[in-house]
């Protein structure tokens, strides 16, 4: 068996090797250890990609007015920031009743962020948890059983960390949804 050289870094395997993915673990390794040793930036200095249109099922964009006239009564999937899918939110807003006393019908709006649907154990694709339709909402791992609140936080693991969040904008003057990499405190813990 041979090395491969890469950047002046070694990864190393024998094509006989008796543990298959023993090499794939060293090259996984030497190849973290290199890019941080190489001078390669972290990935924590990348700049964040600019902001990206959401895109239904379909591939079709998604403006502000279509998807709150639409029934959205669940959360749904869309594509979103890097391609990936992420839950559109939204949340009933009822007005105070006026001076007439007469309250005015109440409204939907998005919220400020959407979740990803990406399992923060093993990157599955998570989805409605239909023991929690009728109620606040939530989201369920169907791989290994994490189990996620409306808001995207661990309520049973193996998960280590809430699902991930893209902030949503309304473009002007046409609405379409646009999604971009959070930045900030995270909304969902505030008081």
């Amino acid at each position: 068996g041979g090395s491969n050289g890469i950047g002046g870094c070694f990864i190393g395997g024998s094509s006989s090797s008796s543990a298959p993915l023993a090499g794939r673990r060293a090259a996984i390794t030497t190849g973290i250890g290199c890019a941080l040793s190489s001078g390669a930036p972290a990935a924590a200095a990348r700049k964040p990609s600019p902001p990206q249109p959401v895109t239904d099922r379909n591939g079709a964009g998604v403006t502000e007015t279509a998807w709150l006239s639409a029934d959205h009564s669940r959360a749904e999937l869309v594509l979103g920031l890097d391609g990936e899918p992420y839950f559109l939110l939204t949340e009933t807003v009822r007005p105070a009743a006026g001076s007439e006393g007469e309250a005015a019908p109440p409204t939907r709006r998005l919220l400020e962020y959407a979740i990803k649907a990406e399992c923060t154990h093993l990157g599955c694709l998570v989805q409605e948890d239909v023991a929690l339709l009728a109620g606040p909402g939530g989201f369920a791992c169907p791989c290994h059983g994490s189990k996620y609140d409306a808001t995207g936080a661990v309520t049973r693991g193996p998960a280590p960390a809430p699902l991930g969040i893209a902030r949503v904008t309304a473009r002007e003057p046409d609405g379409a949804l646009l999604m971009s990499a959070w930045e900030g405190d995270d909304p969902r813990r505030r008081a």
